[in-house]
């Protein structure tokens, strides 16, 4: 039997009514922070492999989602956008230069004027690299009107060992694929 009292640790009760205080010994302790502390250590390359998928997935989606706002606008206004990396991005006269990996922006070039739509910021610990995974990929992402793509590029996002990958075709139109490039 066993009796609780507020003021007390737990109390049994033998078959002979003696009571005797019964716990956990130091011995009982440790294994269980032992145990814990091995599980945790089980868990945690774990844990940073899934978070490492997931910031790869993530990146390729946010640049999947930059090249869909793109072909979009073009579509929807009847003029050419351009999709293009920018080291300054918050510049009145935004300028084409850098790679993808950096902050990107969409302009409208119309008549060499350009008007910034949106800016896109990268995502930490994810690098974007072309498909073999040697290079950053610079230059600009164009469609006109129609939009029709100026270029094939295939961009590779990594983080942890772990690729998607963002592939638009010469018709402007984007997909994603998974293990589709290499990582550095």
């Amino acid at each position: 039997m066993v009796f609780c009292c507020p003021d007390c640790d737990v109390v049994a009760m033998n078959d002979a009514g003696i009571q005797s205080q019964r716990g956990l010994t130091l011995l009982e302790c440790l294994l269980a922070v032992a145990m814990v502390a091995l599980l945790s250590a089980m868990s945690v390359p774990t844990f940073r492999d899934q978070l490492a998928a997931a910031r790869a997935r993530a990146g390729a989606h946010q640049l999947y989602g930059m090249v869909q706002t793109a072909r979009s606008t073009a579509l929807l206004s009847g003029e050419d956008s351009t999709l293009c990396p920018s080291q300054h991005p918050g510049a009145e006269q935004p300028t084409c230069e850098g790679h993808f990996g950096e902050s990107v922006v969409l302009i409208n070039p119309a008549g060499w004027s350009a008007m910034r739509h949106k800016v896109w910021l990268p995502l930490d610990g994810v690098t974007v690299r072309n498909r073999a995974g040697t290079a950053v990929v610079g230059g600009t992402l164009r469609w006109d009107r129609y939009g029709f793509g100026n270029r094939n590029v295939t961009l590779s996002v990594c983080s942890g060992g772990h690729n998607w990958s963002v592939v638009v075709n010469r018709l402007g139109r984007p997909r994603l694929a998974r293990q589709w490039g290499a990582c550095p």
